[in-house]
């Protein structure tokens, strides 16, 4: 299995499942990533335009407050080029052509293993794997 080293990473982890935020906090303790979490919509655009060193979003597209995509939509105004990677339980052609649209980079559904999430993180962090 693949392990990155994310140590030098700063990521934002839009999650208000506590479940799905405790498997990701493993994944990025795993990697030594840096993360910063919001649990809905609103904290994730604040945080997101408040910080100006993140690498990457990592974005729940079902919040309790505004959509992931309303967020994403409004994150794009201030990091046009950030990579958004959103998780979703959308298995429709249409569905990811929305999150698309509203300017997620690319998406991941779930449930999701981390190689898979490791995978897609290693594509638009063009990182090396650890030796």
């Amino acid at each position: 299995m693949r392990v990155l080293n994310l140590e030098d990473k700063n990521i934002l982890v839009v999650e208000d499942d506590e479940m799905s935020f405790i498997y990701l906090s493993q994944i990025f303790r795993i990697t030594k990533g840096n993360i910063n979490r919001a649990k809905n919509g609103r904290d994730a655009v604040e945080l997101a335009c408040s910080l100006n060193d993140l690498d990457l979003i990592l974005m729940d597209l079902q919040l309790p407050d505004i959509t992931g995509l309303e967020a994403t939509r409004k994150i794009r105004k201030h990091h046009p080029d950030i990579p958004i990677i959103a998780q979703t339980a959308a298995r429709t052609p249409e569905e990811h052509e929305e999150a698309k649209k509203a300017g997620c980079t690319d998406l991941i559904e779930k449930p999701f293993k981390m190689e898979e999430l490791l995978e897609i993180i290693h594509k638009y962090l063009e990182l090396q794997p650890k030796k």
